[in-house]
């Protein structure tokens, strides 16, 4: 019976690896307003209707938390399957933003995107997880720590995140012990070199920013038994950047939309 619901449990918890492109903006504190209705009225309904078609696994847009500037911080991603995926959602999707167009309530949104979109792009990557470890469905991931540090050898560092961190995270679920409910180890592949400070990263999804920070600052249960030797030796300067991102809008595997 114990292990029976053990399972019941642990079965939303969804491992997967995917390809995932992330675009950086950095849009006026006086037009966040606007920029923030184009994504979640126009960019959502979108993604949804590729989702719902099978061409992505999902979509979000995020605002960055913490950091007060005339600019702020917004990141948006879309996750594929595979590298045969990609290229076929990138050949298709466009139908989508002209049929959605013609379906809004405030058509002048779509003229804005096209409009505002690259003038607030400030960067881009392409990522591929070699883990994604996703919440329950009936737990809304608000909040995501991205975790970011340049390792001598990035493919070896997924791999012993896995092997190490992973269960351990596994185990503090199951036994409630941490507020984190989702996590992901992921790998830069685009652009690459040194001067851009970080080509591995780790994802922490939390519910409330309260949680975010009440882990930051609580000892994790276990760690001191833990062996991080073969994760720390991999990328020996310590995290490059650690920063919080609210979640405003995504788009799941279904193509439901997400607030």
């Amino acid at each position: 019976m114990k292990k029976l619901f053990l399972m019941i449990i642990l079965c939303p918890l969804i491992g997967l690896s995917q390809y995932v492109d992330m675009w950086h903006f950095s849009v006026p504190s006086d037009e966040t307003n606007i920029y923030e209705a184009t994504e979640k009225e126009w960019f959502a309904k979108v993604m949804s209707k590729a989702a719902k078609n099978g061409l992505i696994n999902g979509w979000g847009m995020s605002r960055r938390v913490g950091k007060v500037e005339s600019n702020v911080k917004y990141i948006t991603w879309i996750s594929f399957g595979d590298l045969n995926s990609r290229k076929k959602a990138y050949g298709s999707i466009g139908k989508y933003f002209d049929q959605t167009s013609k379906q809004l309530f405030t058509p002048k949104l779509s003229e804005f995107g096209r409009e505002k979109w690259g003038s607030y792009v400030i960067g881009n990557s392409n990522l591929y997880f070699d883990e994604f470890l996703s919440a329950p469905e009936d737990v809304k991931i608000k909040y995501s720590v991205h975790n970011l540090t340049m390792s001598i050898d990035p493919k070896n560092f997924s791999t012993q995140q896995k092997a190490i961190w992973l269960p351990f995270f596994k185990n503090l679920l199951k036994r409630n012990q941490t507020k984190q409910k989702s996590w992901g180890v992921a790998r830069r592949i685009n652009p690459r070199g040194r001067r851009y400070g970080w080509n591995v990263m780790t994802i922490d999804g939390f519910e409330t920013l309260d949680d975010v920070f009440e882990t930051i600052n609580s000892t994790i249960p276990g760690i001191s038994k833990l062996n991080l030797e073969p994760i720390t030796k991999l990328a020996p300067d310590g995290w490059y950047d650690q920063i919080i991102w609210e979640n405003i809008v995504r788009v799941n595997s279904k193509g439901d939309i997400i607030e």
